[in-house]
This record gives C-alpha cells, structure tokens and sequence, in this order.
C-alpha cells in the first residue's frame, strides 16, 4: 500500500473497533443533562505518547502526563467534561490524582497507569466526588463503540469528532487500525487550542519512535489551527498503541506509511475541530509557498488564519486580498522578515486576485463570489521570498455568534456549591439591548406560524430519558403562538402526565383515538390533541397526519437527527433522502426513525423533523429557529 491509498473516513464509526480499546460515557453531573465523563480503556499494557499546550498556566492533569509520557504500560485515560480543574492550586493537583485513583480503583489497575485529562471552566474547583461515585460504574458501560465516549468529551463543540482509517504494512498480512476522536471549538490558537485529541492504534510500536511520528504530525495538523488566537490551559494529543494486531512497525517503508496514515487521522480531526469553531460558518484553508523555509511559511500561514479582518470577509463571503496581504505583512513585521509587497501571488478559490502586475480588476464574479459563500474556503499567497518552503493552516470565520457565545452566554454560567457547572438560559442573563432584539425578532418570527397543523412524535420514552415535563411546556408554548399541536405519545402515563400540566396552565387538552375527524374538530377549537400508541406504527403515523393536513411531523429520536460519514445532515430534498437511503447513506441510532422519515418522504408530507429528544425544550427549538436543531426533509426550495 501506498501513501496515496490510505483513505481517511469521518463518520462516526460504530463498527470500527481498534483491537484491545475499549470506551465509555456517562453523566456524573459536573455538566447540565450531558454526559461529561469518559473512559478509554487498554486491556493490554499500551506505548503512550503525547504533545501538550504550550501555555505558561497549565492545568494539574497536563502537568501529570506530560511528565509521565512518552512511556509503555499505560492502560487508561479518564476525561471529565465541564470543568477545567485549572488555576485551581494544590488542592487540584490533589484532584486530578484522586480523579486517576478513581479509574484505577474501579479497573483494578495501578494508578500510574491512568492518565487524566480535564476541559470546561477555568478557576473552579473540580466537584471530584462526583466523578469517583461515576468511575465505580464505568466497568459495566465499557464497550467497543467510541460514539458515548466522543461524546462525553464535548464542551462547546456541537458535534462529535472522529476520524480513522484502516492499513496494510509492508511485510505483514494482518491490517492495522487507527482511530481518532476530538473535541475543540474554542478557545483555538497554536501552540495546542482548546482540544483533546486522542488516537488510538493495535499496532506495537517503541514509545520513543511513536514519540517522533506524533510531534511532527500535530505540528502540521492540530498546531495549524486557529479559531480565536487563545491558547488554552489544558489540552493535549495522545497517542497509544497497544499492540493487540501483533503488527510491529518496524522498517522504513513501515514507518513511513504510519507515519502518514497518523498525520492523515490527526489532520481529519484538525480540520473538523476548525470547521466547529464557535459560531463558525466557514473552514478557512490558507496555503503559503515561496517562504525561506516551512516555519516561516506555517508564520504566514497562520497570521492570515488568525487575522479578525480576514476573519470576518471570509463570515462575509468576499474577496478580500488586500485584507490577507495586510495580514502576511503583519506577521513579516513581528518576525522581522524581508518582503517585497510587489512579489506577492493571491489566489482565492483558485482565481488570481493579484500578483505583480497588480490587482486583476473584475475579478468580483459571480462564480468567485458564489465559491466564498461554501463552507470550505481556500486561499493560497506566494509571498516571493525565493525559497521553497511552504505550509497550511486551517481556521474558520468569525460570526455573530462567536461574540455572543463568548460575551452573553458568559454572564450565564453558574456554578454550585458542588461545582456542578450550568448555564442560566433565562433573558434575565442577557443584556438589555439583547433581550430586545431577541423578543422582538422572535415575536415577528412566531406570528409565522399561527394557525399551523403540527405533529409531535415521541417514539420511545426509554430510549429518550425524554424530559415529559419540558415537552409539556413546549407543547404550551405552540398552543399560546396560535399553532394546533397533536402529540402522539408511548404510553397512556405520558398521555395523562402532558394533560394535567394543561389541565394546571388552563389549556384545554384531549385524549384521543384516531379518528381523524375527530381530532381535526377538537384541533380548530384550540385543544391540544394527545394520541397513545404503545406499538411503533410509522405508517399508520404519517398516514393519519395526511388525513390532518399537518404541516409539519416532527419527530424526538435518541439522536441529533440524521446523520452521514460528515455528521448531521440538517436539510434534505425527499428525493435526497430516499436516494442516500437506498445507499446506506444514513446512520441513525433508532431505525424506527428511518422508517418514518422513508414512510414521510415518499407519501409527499410537506416537511419531515428529526430532532434530538434529550435536548429540553427540543420542539421549540427546532420550530422557533431558521436553522433548527435536528434534520429537516422537506420539498421547501432551499434558502
């Protein structure tokens, strides 16, 4: 196998376990309703390597392993999500110790052979307890599938990152495995960002020489990233290879085709940590050559990533070279480099937007400007130093919501005497000038909606864990915007729970069978219609929703809605969608799900909802929101 045959694939990987790994996710309660403690496990003594941020003030769980790796013997590392245990003194120190004793404890392991890793807030005591009375139950969850384990890792990341491939080295028969999981949104500037990465292998490699291959890769990879020119306090890149395929890398050839699939594996994880960045619309690839050499390039390279003006053009979908051009000559200044404006090559999207005749005029087409509108944009800047060093960094726009993530939503964090961290969503934690535009868009945005036939579908009540309570409220909320909701419910307890909170608000609510007429009677006299079915009937379901003429279906899955190799899938045509079913296109955790929206897409219902369930308040959100939170099938042209 060649280098150009390793193929690195980005889905979520249920059926991809790398020999000897094991993972877990749980909720220990430091976060909010999210999981926010994982576990990776090594039945075998395993090589650990790793990289660490290069911030002065590093966390206790950074300082540990970085002082223990490289190493073999390592068995396990044990994550906690929501906080950082940073800035937090001795008794932190003591903390992460306690949190590595804990794993240990509960694996029957040495505790120098658990690794810790810690994200989320900064300067708050780490609710230890918490996590020792999680880590006794981590034996029973531990299983091959990393997809709880990617999860329980995530801060402000809205999805999962993993990555993997599969390869043959020269001399062996057996394949060997790696795979890849992150998480990173912000807080993202080299050297390291707000990220974990971990990537695991069953090949059997020296710590020393795994050591070599993963400092160079996460140079070119995680350290080419930048989403806000923050360094974090506690991120890090392991790698650990166990052996399990008894595959030896061993031998030029060997190494480097290792070397490579690594360094693929990790780039994968890069660029979608980047494309996650907070409030992020747009991956920003910069590519410099013609540097003195590749450090200088990767300067470049990450200035213009960096730069708030390159930034925000790119939010903004324009051709902005003079902007990128002010941004390498910036950093020529910082580093006391000898540039010629006049020598300068700019491309964007691979058209020529100046070089040493000038600017090319009328280059502001349509195509260009349809080009930066995707959501992946690249730019590439010869700066005519004469030499040949080059490099790439990978960043992403800035939005809107990157300062409303990190100014309003600030103000709403709260932590307990626990330490359990949350946010405060209610408008009180917003500023003045915001809570006024919030409610009057959102009041202008609801009036679209009135006098909509909608239909709400919860499936399975276990699998869900599904708040009743905050479905109830929603529910409430679409009958006071003037919409006609019927609910179709798993049980006749969650049909009385959901009608005697109507019966307490004063809503009128109606336990019903399906007849059609009937419910469409009770529906134009304001009254919440709910529907038990205890048997999973996704024809029946969509077919009564035909004879309602509802508007739109939407249904609460134990997942994010539809997914494919790139993650959540937000909007399809039903053609789309029935042509990537037929495909396997689609990952969903409940198949019922599937079976719906295929019932939904080829009976021509106007539009189909997919939403995560374990979200409170699910519905509204997906309803009262022009991107929604979840999948949406529908015939509607596309904005």
């Amino acid at each position: 196998m060649s280098t150009t045959d390793i193929t690195i694939h980005t889905d979520l990987a249920p059926s991809f376990p790398v020999a000897g790994f094991r993972f877990a996710g749980t909720r220990c309660g430091i976060k909010h309703a999210r999981p926010d403690l994982a576990l990776l496990v090594s039945d075998r003594p395993t090589v650990v390597a790793g990289c660490f941020t290069q911030n002065r003030v590093r966390a206790a769980c950074v300082e540990r392993n970085a002082a223990a790796l490289p190493a073999d013997g390592m068995r396990a590392v044990l994550i906690n999500s929501g906080n950082a245990n940073a800035m937090t003194g001795p008794t932190g120190v003591d903390d992460n110790l306690r949190m590595a004793s804990a794993a240990a404890t509960a694996l029957d392991l040495d505790v120098d052979a658990v690794l810790t890793g810690s994200t989320g807030i900064i300067g708050v005591p780490l609710p230890v307890q918490l996590i020792e009375e999680a880590a006794s139950e981590f034996e029973n969850k531990l299983q091959d599938d990393p997809r709880e384990f990617a999860k329980a890792i995530l801060t402000t990341d809205t999805c999962t990152k993993v990555a993997h491939t599969t390869l043959e080295l020269p001399g062996h028969d057996a394949p060997v495995r790696l795979l890849g999981v992150a998480k990173g949104s912000g807080m993202i500037h080299p050297n390291m960002a707000t990220t974990f990465g971990f990537l695991l292998t069953d090949a059997a490699i020296a710590p020393a020489k795994l050591q070599a291959m993963l400092s160079p890769a996460v140079d070119r990879t995680f350290n080419a990233i930048t989403v806000d020119g923050d360094s974090s306090t506690n991120d890090m890149v392991l790698a650990l290879a166990n052996g399990a395929s008894g595959v030896h890398v061993e031998g030029e050839a060997a190494e480097a085709l290792f070397a490579e699939a690594l360094n693929g594996v990790l780039l994968a994880l890069a660029k979608q940590v980047a494309r996650d960045g907070e409030g992020a619309t747009r991956l920003i690839e910069v590519e410099v050559t013609g540097a003195p050499n590749e450090s200088i390039a990767r300067d470049l390279a990450r200035g213009v990533c960096r730069s708030s003006l390159v930034k925000c053009s790119a939010f903004a979908g324009q051709p902005e070279w003079g902007r990128v051009s002010m941004a390498i000559g910036q950093v020529a200044a910082e580093h006391s480099l000898q540039l010629d404006p006049g020598a300068l090559t700019i491309h964007a999207q691979g058209t020529l937007l100046y070089d040493r005749s000038g600017p090319k005029l009328g280059h502001n087409t349509a195509s260009l400007r349809a080009g930066l509108q995707q959501t992946e944009v690249r730019w590439s800047v010869d700066v005519g130093m004469g030499g040949t060093g080059s490099s790439v960094a990978y960043g992403c726009d800035l939005s809107y919501d990157y300062v409303r993530i990190n100014a309003d939503e600030s103000k709403q964090i709260e932590v307990s005497r626990s330490g359990a961290v949350s946010r405060n969503l209610s408008l009180a934690a917003y500023s003045p000038r915001l809570k006024h535009q919030l409610l009057c868009e959102g009041l202008s945005y609801v009036r679209r909606f009135t006098g909509m036939r909608v239909m709400v579908v919860l499936p399975n009540l276990e699998k869900l864990d599904a708040p009743i309570a905050t479905l109830a409220h929603d529910l409430e909320l679409c009958l006071d915007a003037g919409l006609k909701p019927v609910a179709v419910l798993p049980s006749a307890a969650a049909v009385e729970t959901i009608a005697e909170h109507m019966r307490q608000a004063g809503r009128f609510a109606a336990s019903v069978a399906t007849d059609a007429v009937n419910i469409s009677n009770l529906l134009d006299r304001g009254h919440l219609c709910l529907l038990a079915r205890t048997e999973p009937a996704p024809d029946a379901t969509v077919d009564l929703a035909l004879k309602l003429g509802i508007q739109k279906l939407i249904v609460l899955a134990a997942d994010g809605g539809l997914r494919d190799k790139h993650g959540l899938v937000q909007r399809l045509s039903p053609d789309t969608f029935l042509t990537g079913l037929e495909r396997g296109r689609f990952d969903a955790t409940d198949p019922e799900l599937l079976v719906l929206a295929r019932h939904a897409a080829k009976r021509g219902l106007s539009a189909f909802h997919a939403i995560d369930g374990r979200i409170p308040h699910a519905v509204v959100g997906e309803l009262f929101t022009d991107e929604g939170i979840g999948t949406l099938i529908t015939r509607q042209a596309l904005g």
